[in-house]
């Protein structure tokens, strides 16, 4: 049998690349491993209706809570420092089973044909090879997430180095509606999500964010880092949420899952070759930064879904806002994920605040001979800056 379009993958970005071909009346077939889209997906996950508004209609978006706040905390083993932030855009946590199967919904309204359970193992011309046969398509899109066997097979991309990959880990707990939303002072549909900064056990990011009757709590760090100090990422984990344990006493843990997070992906990856497309995480679309990869995965699937040629894709990346923001973020990015900048801004934010507090801001004087590098850092930044 034949398609228009074959897409490797239901998640994010391989959903918006089959709803973007199927509405414009391609033939499309979405073939995915898991038993169902979202099923092997690992994230916190909070979205924004900005972005994913662009490809799909979100009036009937399955959301979890609307975020009111975002706590920034910034943690070391001695103090810490709580900032927060009122969004002015819409932001939502979701549950990514939920999620992801609204979004292949979308594709399949569209015309897109679904096939789940079925892995594929090889790709040759316009032939994609899996378990249960061959099938071919003029145009193939692999949407395969951060572990793209099949782009590196095909010499789309390389694999990832230890210091370019970020380990996330993730449990969720669950418990009652009434009982997530007595536990952090919520009303109705409200929401709050955590971003945490911490130099210990080791210098990682994590997060907690509030589904509707359930709790997330999870942490990344860099492979070289784990790896160096000799640290499984359920112990990195363990000792994380340490400080936020009351917060899901009583619950019961739902899920324990990890996933790879790619630091380094296009322009360095090919984003398409002949017939075939590169999208989502495969490419490397992630925002460390803004702890966003579901933004950029459905931008990417989407342009790729319209493409013409590999030429024109090319294009669209280099002129889409949401994939030029990962681009320019990376040298920065790159730079604030070493263990030793991370863990020198986590204190120096603990102590310029608990300083100005004070009253006596002398105790800063102990960062003078680190200004050079924050002013490398300062550079950086202003190129992320449009």
């Amino acid at each position: 049998m034949k398609f228009d379009v074959i897409v490797v993958g239901a998640g994010p970005a391989g959903s918006a690349a089959a709803y973007t071909a199927a509405k414009n009346g391609y033939k499309v077939l979405i073939i995915e491993r898991g038993s169902e889209p979202g099923a092997k997906n690992v994230s916190g996950a909070m979205i924004r209706d900005s972005v994913i508004s662009k490809v799909f209609e979100t009036k009937d978006m399955p959301f979890e809570r609307i975020v009111k706040n975002v706590r920034l905390i910034f943690k070391t083993k001695e103090s810490e420092t709580q900032i927060t932030v009122k969004p002015k855009e819409k932001l939502y946590t979701v549950a990514r089973l939920k999620f992801d199967k609204w979004l292949s919904q979308k594709a399949e309204s569209s015309g897109a044909l679904l096939v789940t359970k079925t892995a594929v193992t090889g790709i040759e011309g316009s032939k994609v090879i899996t378990e249960r046969g061959e099938v071919e398509g003029d145009k193939i899109v692999l949407a395969e997430g951060a572990n793209a066997l099949l782009s590196m097979s095909l010499g789309l991309r390389r694999e990832l180095k230890s210091d370019e990959t970020v380990l996330g880990v993730k449990e969720v707990y669950s418990s009652t509606r009434d009982e997530v939303a007595k536990r952090f002072n919520l009303q109705g549909d409200e929401g709050e999500s955590w971003r945490i900064v911490t130099d210990y056990p080791i210098p990682s990011a994590g997060f907690i964010y509030t589904y509707k009757d359930s709790v997330a709590i999870g942490v990344g760090s860099r492979v070289d880092e784990l790896t160096q100090r000799n640290l499984r990422p359920f112990e990195l984990l363990d000792k994380f949420k340490e400080p936020y344990l009351d917060l899901v006493k009583g619950f019961s843990l739902r899920e324990y899952s990890a996933k790879i997070i790619p630091e380094q992906g296009f322009p360095t990856f090919k984003p398409c070759e002949g017939n075939i497309y590169v999208v989502g995480d495969a490419l490397g679309l992630v925002d460390p930064l803004t702890f966003d990869g579901i933004g950029p995965a459905i931008i990417s699937g989407s342009l790729a879904g319209k493409a013409e040629s590999c030429e024109s894709y090319s294009k669209s990346l280099y002129e889409s806002k949401e994939i030029l923001k990962v681009i320019r973020s990376r040298p920065l990015t790159h730079e604030l994920l070493k263990s030793e900048n991370l863990s020198l801004y986590v204190h120096l934010i603990n102590d310029f605040l608990t300083s100005w507090a004070q009253g006596d801001l002398s105790n800063l004087k102990y960062y003078k001979s680190s200004l050079g590098k924050i002013l490398k850092h300062l550079v950086l930044g202003l190129g992320v800056i449009e």
